[in-house]
């Protein structure tokens, strides 16, 4: 099959980690077809508005075309207004100004079917794309598209992109659950026909590493002694993501653990809240060399933190479509603590591989903090329990494989359809 994947998100030169799982999952396709290209369109930035905002200044210097990890990947620009039009500019903004070029991709290529990363920054141009190719039209709900508000522009397009969809992937049942309410029905009435709950996956460490050679070096540039207790969150540096629960929850449990030390991952200055975590923590005189943060890190430098600490936490309160870093925390054999959002409910799923606390709740927080930090036994016991969830369930892979196999049967369905038609 010739597969056309849309992304809302990939990663580029300045931004490495944007739509770092798009990329992953695409990798993880693209043994499995004759041919896969790759288009992400990029926000059109005229030179004056890239001198004065540094996310525009990024867009200007996004390349059309390049060959990333032995993918083709197309960047065609669209119109945009910051602040102005909500959803028109990814919807139908971004059909108009890229199909020409994804028409003559076509005409070249010949794709069978089309997937979407993302319903609102793709599945629009996804489903049109569908129509005007004549080939089916998937797209994958990753979280915030789905979750976002039902009377904005973007809850319209998102209407207009779940009717029209020939298939429909879920990251959890609770994206399912909005998507059903949004189109006036329930989950039951939609069945799984054309909508089906399927995390992305994650990708699992290398089969080769050296995880204790890692763990030693990074300690000892934090200064971490061997007997230290580390608590690791990997993720963008946002309050909506709870860092600043974990940072309380942290300082709360070093007043009773002395060796406990609580370690950021994911700085990016100008582009997150980087600014308001170091005012916090140069305001704090308890944070003095027991929080750190450091900026964001590649998808292979991940495995490194997750092998240096001791405890992982996952504070994010809502918005979450399946939680990544916590997947890949928990595929490593780290204890996980994280607030019990649907998504993160839906993975533990009462096997007890996850440690759960009240949304917000940083008090709770501390304590389960403080109650793994002194029980190395329950520590290795919640680590191999969670390890055990995410291998049976959550490798990318694997669920790349059942994705592409659905999506196969509807390209088959659609092309003897219209093979049926022409002899007609």
């Amino acid at each position: 099959m010739n597969l056309l994947v849309l992304a809302g998100a990939y990663p580029h030169a300045d931004h490495p980690f944007a739509g770092v799982f798009s990329e992953r999952c695409v990798q993880a396709l693209l043994p499995l077809c004759e041919r896969l290209e790759v288009v992400a369109p990029r926000p059109f930035a005229p030179p004056l508005l890239s001198n004065l905002n540094p996310r525009w200044k990024v867009y200007s210097r996004i390349v059309g075309h390049e060959i990333r990890n032995g993918v083709s990947v197309y960047r065609p620009a669209y119109p945009q207004i910051p602040r102005l039009g909500g959803a028109v500019w990814t919807d139908l903004a971004s059909y108009l100004s890229t199909r020409r070029k994804i028409q003559g991709l076509h005409r070249r290529v010949g794709f069978d079917a089309i997937l979407s990363f993302d319903l609102i920054a793709a599945g629009g141009l996804a489903w049109r794309l569908g129509q005007a190719l004549s080939i089916p039209a998937a797209g994958w709900a990753f979280g915030e598209d789905v979750l976002g508000g039902k009377s904005s522009s973007y809850g319209a397009a998102l209407l207009r992109t779940l009717q029209r969809l020939a298939l429909i992937f879920y990251q959890s049942c609770e994206l399912f659950e909005h998507a059903a309410r949004l189109l006036g029905t329930s989950m039951d009435k939609l069945g799984n026909d054309r909508h089906l709950v399927l995390s992305h996956g994650i990708a699992v460490p290398p089969a080769v590493f050296r995880r204790d050679e890692a763990r030693s070096r990074l300690r000892r540039d934090w200064g971490v002694g061997d007997s230290d207790i580390v608590v690791l969150y990997v993720g963008r540096i946002l309050s909506d993501k709870g860092v600043f629960q974990f940072i309380d929850a942290v300082t709360s449990a070093a007043q009773r653990i002395p060796l406990l030390r609580g370690v950021l991952v994911g700085s990016l200055p100008g582009m997150d809240e980087t600014a308001a975590v170091e005012r916090r923590l140069r305001g704090d005189s308890r944070l003095l060399d027991r929080v750190r943060i450091l900026p964001a890190c590649g998808p292979e430098a991940v495995w490194d933190y997750l092998s240096a600490a001791d405890i992982f936490g996952f504070p994010s309160r809502h918005r979450e479509g399946m939680p990544n870093s916590l997947l890949e925390a928990m595929s490593m054999g780290v204890p996980a603590i994280a607030f019990a959002i649907p998504p993160v409910q839906e993975i533990e799923a009462g096997t007890g591989g996850l440690v759960l606390v009240p949304p917000g709740n940083s008090k709770v927080l501390a304590e389960q903090i403080v109650r793994l930090a002194s029980d190395p036994v329950e520590r290795t016991r919640v680590g191999k329990t969670g390890q055990a969830i995410v291998m049976e369930r959550f490798v990318v892979r694997r669920n790349m494989a059942t994705a592409f196999a659905r999506l196969s049967e509807i390209a088959e369905r659609w092309a003897a359809s219209r093979r049926s038609a022409e002899r007609a």
